[in-house]
């Protein structure tokens, strides 16, 4: 079992070894803002529209959400993370509101958002917790209509290789090639149908894509998600 302390000296160390790297946007998430297809419904916001960025790790697409002139903010789990990302955004002459928090625990008002980025991040549930404590949160910070920008994971992706399935849906992982969440909880969906019947409690309205990488070795399956808030 992983505690959050556990997981917060893992991925602190994981960043800091990349701080003084050049960082790229995540493929989906460009394509989400800047492409057009046929089975997406998303109305591209505005400049200055508010974004937040959860658990944006070294910055990658809290650099790009800045570029396309939205008011961002962003948290992840640590002090340092944030610290890191902080400088990073002022070398690169970006602003954005970066705070400690967590899945299920967003530091920002009620209804404050007009759209949530969650890039890898919205299945990772701390011991105690589920995946519905972190979209309960989620629905908290968005505005009525507000709109969630996801990466699930697919429960056949790499990461749930010998992992223990448990009753919430969630699965303790027990191999990790980046060493940082064995013992951990994520949660998988096996299929479309069971990912839109657990995130429909807070969210309609669901576009839904698919991805299936082979990284050499490490299959990476995930589901893209955009829906809106109820």
């Amino acid at each position: 079992m992983v505690e959050a302390s556990d997981i917060n000296t893992n991925y602190e160390a994981f960043y800091s070894a990349r701080s003084g790297q050049r960082v790229y946007p995540t493929e989906f998430v460009v394509r989400i803002f800047l492409a057009q297809y046929p089975n997406l419904d998303f109305s591209k916001p505005k400049p200055g529209a508010k974004i937040l960025d959860i658990a944006f790790g070294d910055g990658r697409n809290t650099a790009f959400l800045c570029e396309q002139g939205f008011d961002v903010s962003g948290i992840e789990i640590t002090q340092g993370i944030v610290d890191q990302t902080h400088a990073r955004m002022t070398s690169l002459g970006h602003k954005a509101d970066l705070r400690v928090g967590r899945n299920s625990n967003i530091p920002f008002n009620d209804d404050e958002f007009d759209v949530i980025v969650a890039c890898s991040c919205c299945y990772y549930c701390d011991e105690g917790e589920s995946m519905h404590d972190n979209l309960n949160e989620y629905a908290r910070v968005l505005k009525k209509g507000g709109i969630l920008i996801a990466s699930v994971a697919d429960s056949s992706s790499f990461i749930f290789d010998s992992a223990e399935q448990l009753e919430d849906g969630s699965f303790r992982i027990s191999r990790d090639p980046y060493n940082n969440r064995v013992g951990y909880r994520l949660h998988g969906f096996s299929n479309r149908d069971d990912l839109e019947r657990y995130f429909s409690v807070n969210f309609k309205n669901f576009s839904v894509g698919q991805s299936s990488s082979n990284y050499f070795g490490i299959h990476e399956k995930l589901f893209w998600v955009v829906c809106q808030k109820l």
